[in-house]
């Protein structure tokens, strides 16, 4: 039938405009099909996660996303341009999956206009284009009742994050009351102790965790400690027995706490050894954890040769890549999956990590979250050097275990209270003698002082405590990971000024690991399913695994090497030394015998040199060969093999066509 209509007169004109109409028709019939999508997106990145969704589901009251957009930054600088578009479906999806509770309304605020005046006031950042001045703005405040929320400038560099900002501002209007978190710590989270004007400021773990919760930094555990705490979170803390006793009791009651202890704190060791002494090199609770059956321990730190992060081992003039056994990047199995603090973590970066022991009789359940590989091996702290990381040494010493270390675990269960007698009495001061106070004293004091140790001495007294609970009132629910230093910049994230406004750029998720222990913790799971969709990295892992194969070949040759010249160097000295006399400019000189035999060992560390040299020439050759031969391959399978595919199935199709037409005609 269509191939005689096609065979008419005109036919082609018909079938063209038969095919348009079915194509307006079609599309107007799946018009009328409102909510109905499809995400083809490998990321499914037009698809609202679970998380999103039960904030949306739980919204009890309308909210209102303004969203401001400069057309003129739109159509003049073009990433910003296809971002636009990437926010405006993001924010459109809320709408469509709330129920008809968010409204999405965009305006383009023109300069001197009342859509400029309202986007300033809700806090919309504005930006120069050019030197004119003229402001552009890309930035979103959403209002319910008279609570507002804003997004001051969307950063394309953020795109992976985009859901979660909308979620987490989202979550935070329609459930204003934040967990209080109470943070103990003896490192400078919350800023320098004595700060300066424009000197460091806090952490940004700290501005990150306060868009959540209410973050409380408690300073003395035994007056600042309130009914409100929901989590009690312990950075790197110095901590006396009454301390310990206000934790415990904190277990008893809540029973949830977040430990970052600490058996080597590259922070506070640097700082000792600049003679800035800020906090002591190692923290530990356990104090309270050998009750349960487990323990940091002392002294140690974990090393991983398949987890090593690679760095400079040399100089900025003559750069020497290797792996730093104790600066761990935790991925894949080092990460359990099985837990909803972790479950969606992608990589944590750590430093100098101590390893957590569990023993046989253990009273509390022990879930790993975070541990290295079978290549680790435990290194005592006092090999560490602080001022410069002595890189090679570790890859020198190491010899793996063929065990792997837990570096973060979860525990839970009940407990009893590590202090089964009540508060720890309290410290009587200590006497200070004055110089001179061992003179002999004269009657009358010490009559005076006889009659005093007559009267009963009174006790000090010590804090007033609420009453001692002994046995914990529900099963505690204890997060304990065994690295500080990991909350640091410089492990997870780089922070931007732009225009004001501090813009966070991770590249790990550590942060991530922080805010979900809290919100687990606390209660609250929502957001933890969004952080991981934007972090999902692709390293060459293939590419990384052959340079440091090739690494592991060239740096024992390498140690070698320099020990050759140590020794021929010692030589030469006890050469000098045992000369058989010196001439008259005071110059050792050396035999015949001497000189040949120190000329020989030269000619000989020479012959080495230029032996190893070529030695690491070919190996970084090899290198070289196998990563274009990676590469080469990955280009033939993306590039060459589909078409080929393709046209081989093409081919197979028309032979089979052929000979089906054949057959026809035969028969």
């Amino acid at each position: 039938m269509i191939r005689q209509i096609l065979n008419r007169k005109g036919g082609w004109v018909i079938g063209i405009a038969v095919a348009i109409g079915l194509f307006v028709a079609l599309n107007a019939g799946l018009s009328s099909l409102t909510g109905v999508r499809i995400d083809l997106t490998e990321d499914r990145l037009y698809t609202l996660s679970d998380g999103t969704q039960r904030i949306l589901d739980k919204m009890t009251e309308p909210v209102t996303f303004e969203l401001y957009v400069s057309q003129r930054l739109v159509k003049e600088v073009a990433i910003y341009g296809n971002y636009a578009g990437r926010v405006r479906d993001v924010v459109n999806e809320f709408a469509a999956n709330s129920n008809g509770k968010v409204t999405v309304l965009e305006q383009d605020p023109e300069p001197f206009s009342e859509i400029e005046d309202a986007a300033v006031g809700a806090g919309v950042t504005g930006v120069p284009l050019d030197a004119s001045g003229e402001k552009v703005y890309f930035g979103l405040a959403a209002r319910v009742g008279d609570r507002t929320g804003v997004i001051g400038f969307f950063q394309p560099q953020r795109e992976a994050f985009l859901e979660y900002d909308l979620a987490r501002m989202l979550e935070g209007l329609t459930n204003p009351k934040k967990p209080v978190i109470g943070v103990v710590t003896s490192l400078p989270l919350f800023g320098p102790f004595m700060p300066q004007p424009g000197g460091p400021k806090a952490w940004f773990i700290i501005d990150a965790l306060k868009e959540g919760f209410d973050v409380r930094n408690i300073f003395d555990l035994k007056e600042d400690m309130t009914d409100d705490i929901d989590v009690l979170m312990l950075v790197h803390p110095t901590l006396d027995d009454e301390d310990l006793y206000a934790i415990d009791q904190f277990l008893m009651r809540k029973g949830r706490l977040l430990v970052f202890a600490d058996p080597f704190s590259e922070l506070a060791q640097g700082s000792a050894a600049a003679g800035r002494p800020m906090a002591p090199k190692d923290s530990s609770l356990n104090k309270l954890t050998e009750k349960w059956g487990v323990k940091v321990v002392e002294g140690q730190t974990a090393g991983d040769i398949n987890l090593a992060r690679i760095v400079n081992a040399g100089t900025e003039q003559d750069m020497k890549p290797a792996p730093y056994l104790l600066w761990l990047t935790l991925k894949d199995a080092a990460i359990d999956r099985g837990d909803a603090v972790t479950r969606d973590i992608n990589a944590i970066n750590m430093g100098s990590a101590g390893v957590i022991e569990v023993s046989k009789d253990a009273t509390v359940k022990v879930e790993p979250l975070l541990s290295t590989t079978t290549q680790s091996q435990p290194f005592d702290t006092n090999l560490i050097n602080a001022r410069q990381p002595n890189v090679l040494d570790f890859v020198e010493k190491f010899k793996p275990a063929g065990k792997s270390l837990l570096l973060a675990a979860r525990l839970t269960g009940p407990v009893d209270s590590a202090f089964p007698d009540g508060p720890p009495k309290p410290k009587k001061p200590e006497e200070v003698k004055a110089p001179g106070s061992e003179d002999k004293k004269d009657e009358k004091t010490a009559e005076s002082e006889a009659k005093t140790e007559e009267k009963p001495k009174e006790e000090p007294e010590g804090p007033k405590w609420a009453p001692h609970v002994a046995k914990s009132t529900a099963p505690v629910n204890v997060i304990l990971v065994t690295d500080s230093d990991m909350l640091q910049e410089h492990f997870w994230v780089r922070v931007q000024d732009f225009f004001g406004q501090r813009v966070a750029l991770p590249f790990a998720n550590n942060g991530d690991f922080v805010v979900n222990a809290l919100e687990n913790l606390a209660g609250s799971g929502d957001l933890i399913t969004l952080r991981s969709r934007g972090t999902a990295q692709r390293p060459f892992t293939k590419v990384e695994a052959l340079r440091v194969a090739a690494d592991a070949k060239f740096r024992s040759r390498e140690q070698v090497l320099v020990k050759r010249l140590a020794e021929v160097q010692k030589n030469f000295e006890e050469l000098q030394n045992k000369a058989s006399g010196t001439s008259q400019e005071g110059e050792a000189v050396l035999t015949p015998e001497q000189q040949k035999a120190l000329d020989d060992q030269m000619a000989g560390l020479r012959t080495d040199l230029l032996s190893i040299r070529k030695e690491l020439r070919s190996v970084q050759l090899e290198l070289r060969k196998d990563i274009e031969a990676l590469d080469s391959t990955l280009r033939f399978l993306n590039i060459g093999l589909v078409p080929i595919l393709v046209g081989l199935f093409a081919i197979g199709l028309g032979v089979v066509r052929t000979q089906r037409r054949k057959a026809a005609v035969q028969g």
